[in-house]
């Protein structure tokens, strides 16, 4: 059964206008800015005077998507994403300018902790990885995969590590397409993490330090 986690992140007359960037690039597989590319999940504006609170809510619910890409930002999701777990497959297909997941299906051909997406399509295509927050939605995607080819099984393993970074200048939902160079503030393995937490962003005037902290 999925489960959900809540994280509210909040500051009070912070002194400096922050962009606090949230994305999932502590991921297993090393092939990442080779093979795939996480997504700027969330970007929240923290402001110099008053009070700012944001909620980002994971569901551990995952899903592949078909992704369109402009520029390296992810503009929408074809379709409805079929929801997925460990240990299972689906296929991507298209009919037209239709795109279609099948039904995932419990494939012993799956490595382990992952699930796979076959692309049966005659092009190449990008195909994301996410997690669907409510039933019905659209899910939103995490890791991108692009170019992925005619026949190629896309295995992928995905662990929600969310890491937190300052100063990126990255708009939510772009692709980050190499390591992200600024300090990294924030670091939760939300499986590990209970459902509802808040985290108060900080800045020391005398150090100059942004920080994140739990309350």
């Amino acid at each position: 059964m999925a489960f959900v986690k809540r994280l509210t992140f909040e500051s009070i007359d912070l002194g400096i206008d922050v962009d606090l960037l949230l994305t999932f690039d502590d991921q297993p597989d090393d092939g990442m800015y080779k093979k795939y590319y996480p997504s700027a999940f969330a970007v929240r504006r923290f402001g110099a005077e008053g009070t700012f609170r944001s909620d980002i809510i994971y569901r551990s619910q995952l899903a592949f998507t078909k992704v369109d890409n402009c520029e390296d930002v992810i503009h929408s999701t074809s379709i409805v994403g079929i929801p997925i777990d460990v240990g299972q497959s689906t296929i991507l297909t298209k009919e037209g300018q239709v795109y279609h997941f099948s039904d995932p299906k419990t494939d012993s051909t799956v490595p382990k902790n992952n699930i796979q997406c076959t692309n049966n399509t005659p092009f190449k295509e990008d195909i994301g990885v996410g997690f669907i927050a409510r039933e019905g939605d659209a899910p939103k995607t995490t890791l991108v995969w692009r170019g992925v080819e005619y026949g190629q099984k896309l295995n992928a393993e995905f662990t929600p590590v969310l890491r937190g970074y300052i100063g990126t200048g990255y708009h939510e939902n772009g692709l980050i397409p190499g390591q992200v160079v600024a300090d990294r503030l924030f670091r939760e393995d939300l499986d590990h993490l209970e459902d509802r937490t808040t985290w108060v962003v900080k800045y020391d005037t005398s150090t100059g330090v942004v920080s994140i902290n739990r309350k």
